[in-house]
């Protein structure tokens, strides 16, 4: 990826959370209409974690390299980036609630709370993160995300 300006990386962060998160909204829909079909739901779990390894898990380590670094370094979003941080032990914890449970119902309310803590997620993210660190003259959004596929689709 060339270097991008820090308006223009903002945007491409934004674009691949919306993608994210109708992805994995789609996937976890599809569950959660399986379960209340009472239809064998194994498949529509493993769709859903299937995603959730392939691309939220890897955007979320990426995000942890790659921006949280510089939104520590920032007085006003340093206690922001911490509990970003613990949100993502959150979600990896949810994930993981997911992969293990072994009824339907289970499924169905574990995928649904990894999707509502991530959409909370992106709203910070969105709002509150990477406009701090555009306003920053010491941060350079764009080479942050130099090589960072999983933050930008």
């Amino acid at each position: 990826m060339s270097r991008l300006t820090d308006h223009a990386a903002a945007d491409a962060i934004a674009a691949h959370h919306v993608e994210l998160s109708g992805d994995i909204g789609r996937r976890v829909d599809a569950l959660v209409a399986t379960v209340r079909a009472d239809e064998p739901y194994e498949d529509a779990k493993r769709e859903v974690l299937d995603y959730l390894d392939r691309e939220l898990l890897p955007h979320a380590a990426a995000e942890e390299r790659a921006l949280y670094p510089a939104g520590e370094q920032i007085p006003a979003t340093a206690a922001l980036v911490r509990a970003m941080l613990d949100e993502h032990r959150r979600i990896v914890a949810t994930v993981d609630r997911l992969r293990v449970t072994t009824d339907a119902v289970g499924a169905a309310t574990s995928a649904s709370a990894v999707l509502a803590l991530f959409e909370s997620h992106l709203a910070k993210e969105n709002d509150f993160l990477v406009p701090a660190l555009v306003a920053d003259p010491e941060v350079e959004l764009g080479v942050l995300l130099e090589g960072m596929h999983a933050l930008v689709g």
